[in-house]
């Protein structure tokens, strides 16, 4: 377990690195173009044509869905007590709610699960879909209520979500599967080729995530913004795993959600406070912080797991 965690921990230091030697803000927001758009589409195709249509398809989405409910509840009770802005609260909000179970999340299953990636990917997924939607719904509903910033239709929201790359290649797998259409070899040889890719690369993209800058300001800020961690790496994967034992998941079903229910703050999250002008450079300050932190809570959570 360890020298998973230490690989995945090597490769995001070594994006971290490059701040010293590239333009990281343009070549991450490029590659994060790429992996979602060509990479995880791709990989998502794979693997749901190989795997069964059963009920973890419906179960993950509903487990993750309460874990993103109870989070969003909390942050909004807590925060509502902290002297700090609308827009710096509602960002936390999202940050405190929603993880980051692809460019981390993902990598980390398939390092710890090396006998199950096909499963494991399929969660990561299911997880994705789930998570991704739910943030730009919120969003939209903390511009709406607190009345502050601009905030988007429901129609446009839902619109956004159905051109969601991994939403429609999961419904042309999907599809293909019931149908009994059969993909040549030469297609699924290229699908494995383009989806074995997305792993290394999300991970280099998560570590020009991190700037000192940003880990300096969340160490000054931490009075303001601290419930972050206990709702996020804490609290999360409490309930999720609560819930998941409740509604009877597989072991590796169960364990694997709860593993994602427990990374740090969606990079996503990022781009929804940006749409909606919350406090985007707060939000990320916390995230820096919070994605360090999870170095020390994810293997914490393995731990108990296996117990």
């Amino acid at each position: 377990m360890l020298s998973v965690f230490l690989s995945l921990v090597v490769i995001a230091a070594l994006g971290a690195s490059l701040h010293r030697f590239l333009d990281v803000d343009s070549i991450r927001r490029q590659c994060s173009l790429l992996v979602l758009n060509v990479l995880l589409p791709a990989l998502n195709i794979e693997v749901i044509y190989r795997s069964a249509i059963d009920r973890v398809l419906w179960q993950v989405p509903v487990v993750m869905l309460i874990g993103v409910s109870v989070c969003a509840g909390a942050s909004i009770a807590i925060f509502s007590t902290f002297r700090i802005s609308r827009p710096l609260r509602n960002a936390l909000i999202l940050g405190s709610t929603f993880g980051n179970v692809t460019y981390l999340g993902l990598p980390l299953l398939r390092g710890l699960y090396p006998d199950h990636l096909v499963e494991v990917t399929r969660i990561a997924i299911l997880c994705e879909i789930t998570v991704t939607s739910a943030d730009l719904v919120t969003g939209n509903l903390l511009a709406v209520f607190s009345r502050e910033g601009t905030h988007a239709s429901f129609r446009s929201i839902l619109l956004q979500i159905a051109k969601f790359p991994l939403l429609w290649s999961a419904a042309f797998a999907a599809l293909i599967r019931i149908l009994g259409i059969p993909l040549p070899q030469f297609a699924l040889n290229a699908l494995h080729l383009l989806g074995e890719s997305a792993p290394g690369l999300m991970l280099l993209v998560l570590g020009m995530a991190i700037k000192g800058t940003a880990l300096r300001k969340s160490i000054a800020e931490l009075p303001g913004w601290w419930p972050l961690l206990i709702i996020k790496l804490g609290l999360s994967p409490i309930v999720v795993g609560l819930a998941g034992t409740w509604m009877g998941l597989a072991t590796l079903t169960l364990h694997s959600t709860t593993i994602e229910a427990s990374v740090p703050p969606q990079l996503f999250a990022l781009i929804v406070a940006d749409r909606f002008d919350f406090d985007t450079e707060g939000l990320a300050a916390a995230i820096a912080f919070a994605l360090i932190a999870s170095m020390a809570t994810l293997p914490a959570v393995k731990f108990l797991l296996s117990g």
